[in-house]
């Protein structure tokens, strides 16, 4: 078991399990808002209420054409009750919008750019661990550009990159492991062969 583990379980695994209970809450708070009953949203797609309750309770997962019936009857795209998918731009755009509620993900224009940044509370734990993660984030890829600059090969880019993908790969074990710089590498680089020197012919 990984020492940092929020969900107390796999990440992935966390993901899978509240899948349901993620869509259910997407269906309850736009049916509220559509100022829809329960029974109304079932008569539309052929259930009853009390199916519809279990979907919005997650206790179960209503599959891919039962949310785009729902999402019909709630007239919304089929995108607003499933979990966002980043490859394409309507779906990172969903992403944002999941992101706005949850982590209260704010929207910025600098010099003509559109920049995004995330609120200052310190009293809600989703936004203070995303700005935590953010930060960490930053420096990692401050310190692997930096790094870049310095490196004196192809070879030593290539090295430098994948170990900074290889911290992003990770996620959100990586967290513990603060990276080294390049001198600090070199210097343990150092010490290893000077070890290695020292205990003389078993190393060789």
């Amino acid at each position: 078991m990984y020492a940092y583990n929020p969900f107390g379980i796999a990440p992935e695994d966390f993901d899978r399990e509240t899948a349901p209970s993620r869509i259910g809450r997407r269906i309850r708070a736009i049916r509220q808002e559509e100022d829809m009953s329960q029974g109304d949203l079932g008569e539309k797609v052929g259930l009853n209420a009390n199916r519809i309750q279990q979907y919005e309770n997650g206790a179960r997962k209503p599959k891919f054409e039962l949310c785009k019936q729902i999402a019909e009857a709630l007239e919304v795209e089929a995108n607003a009750l499933l979990d966002p998918q980043v490859a394409n731009y309507i779906g990172a755009m969903y992403a944002f919008f999941e992101m706005e509620s949850l982590y209260d993900l704010r929207l910025k224009e600098v010099d003509g750019q559109m920049c995004i940044c995330f609120g200052e509370s310190q009293n809600d734990i989703n936004v203070s661990t995303m700005n935590k993660n953010l930060k960490a984030w930053y420096d990692r890829r401050k310190q692997m550009e930096a790094d870049i600059l310095n490196a004196e090969s192809e070879d030593e880019k290539k090295k430098i990159i994948h170990e900074y993908h290889m911290w992003e790969w990770n996620f959100p074990h990586s967290m513990n492991k603060n990276p080294l710089s390049k001198s600090e590498r070199a210097a343990k680089e150092c010490r290893i062969q000077c070890r290695i020197i020292k205990k003389g012919p078993r190393y060789k």
